[in-house]
């Protein structure tokens, strides 16, 4: 029995749906009719991709709740946070953009979304968000939704918002570390006497090693406080940090984010691959507990307490250890790319400079050697077991 809507042409096949007359759809084809392609297969493989089509068109298009009524953007949420393992944050990042977009859109099916009511609700958003970031990633969720309703729900044929933009202007920057603020942090008793915090955001022995690693890595406190044993290993007879995402919970930003960290000579120093050798399999920070799934979350909240505790300014964060690690490479004429590598950002460049480019591990470790920062820090992990 033939598939009602499948045809050939040449030697493709097509798959052809004649839409209700209330689908969302029958905005953007005025014939009624849905029509996509099926390639180059067999008559066995285009009646099963046309069967899966049909069934995508017709069967998945109206509300859960009330089969009357067009599908709205809060549908395609409830399937958006289904569809793949989703973080307590981004889903409540997202249902709160979405609640922004209700307030503006009532009851609005996304079919009739038009490029104008886009307009229209960046223009609110900068009206309405305090910042131009919270505007900016509340537009950037909204934006997540319709294309996961155009290209994994198949239920609009482009994304009507694609093209709309805001531009962040940042407002609080972040600046380097000086010498005045890492002497007022690193004069602490943690570092002076091994006096670790009390709060259980600290994670223990992290409050004395987490920053520590931070200034002498430029890697990011989520990247640090998810390090576990194995990720620290020898390469071409150099130790090196792995910031990787092979293990369950670890996360790297981006692609360019998995990469080898040589470990500086001060950390050596100071004891951190005798501390490593005391510690189990898995994370190097038993203490230290994951927020909503992240691992620095408790650890940045901690460390905002302790430098506001100790007087150092605002702009100066755990992220600017990436900044001051940029800054003094920069200062000791590294090459631009080089230290990309290391703080795993993206390069400028084709794809096969960025995939095939390989730097030594030796040059790496004499590039990182580069940071002197002259600090007075007493080597007391034996004390913080």
């Amino acid at each position: 029995m033939k598939l009602l809507g499948l045809y050939k042409r040449e030697r493709h096949y097509y798959i052809r749906v004649v839409l209700p007359k209330d689908h969302p759809l029958r905005a953007y084809f005025k014939s009624g009719r849905w029509t996509k392609s099926l390639g180059l297969c067999s008559y066995r493989e285009a009646v099963r991709l046309a069967t899966v089509k049909r069934a995508e068109v017709l069967g998945d298009y109206r509300s859960v709740d009330d089969p009357t009524t067009p599908i709205r953007l809060r549908d395609v949420y409830e399937k958006w946070m289904n569809a793949l393992p989703r973080t307590k944050d981004s889903i409540a990042s997202c249902g709160y953009a979405l609640a922004l977009f209700e307030k503006q859109f009532p009851n609005y099916p996304i079919a009739q979304l038009k490029g104008t009511d886009g307009h229209k609700f960046r223009n609110w958003l900068l009206t309405e968000c305090t910042t131009t970031k919270t505007a900016r990633d509340k537009l950037v969720w909204v934006k997540s939704l319709l294309r996961f309703a155009t290209f994994d729900l198949g239920l609009l044929p482009v994304n009507p918002w694609n093209s709309l933009k805001i531009e962040s202007r940042p407002t609080n920057l972040r600046t380097p570390w000086t010498k005045t603020a890492l002497d007022k942090l690193f004069s602490h008793d943690i570092w002076q006497k091994g006096t670790l915090p009390t709060s259980k955001k600290s994670g223990g022995i992290a409050a004395y090693w987490v920053p520590l690693l931070g200034l002498h890595t430029g890697a990011r406190c989520s990247e640090l406080c998810q390090l576990e044993k194995k990720d620290i290993q020898v390469i071409e007879g150099v130790h090196v940090f792995s910031i990787t995402d092979a293990g369950d919970d670890q996360r790297v930003k981006t692609f360019a984010g998995k990469r080898i960290i040589p470990i500086h000579s001060k950390l050596i120093e100071l004891g951190f691959l005798e501390f490593v050798k005391l510690q189990r399999e898995g994370s190097l920070w038993t203490h230290l507990n994951k927020r909503e799934d992240r691992a620095g979350g408790f650890f940045s909240a901690y460390f905002g307490e302790l430098r506001k505790k100790l007087g150092i300014p605002k702009s100066i964060v755990f992220h600017s250890f990436r900044h001051t690690v940029r800054s003094e490479l920069a200062k000791a004429i590294i090459q631009e790319k080089t230290i990309d590598l290391l703080l795993g950002h993206e390069s400028s460049g084709s794809v096969g400079a960025k995939v095939y480019t390989h730097v030594p591990v030796q040059t790496l470790k004499d590039t990182i050697e580069k940071l002197n920062f002259e600090l007075k820090i007493e080597p007391i992990f034996k004390k913080l077991k």
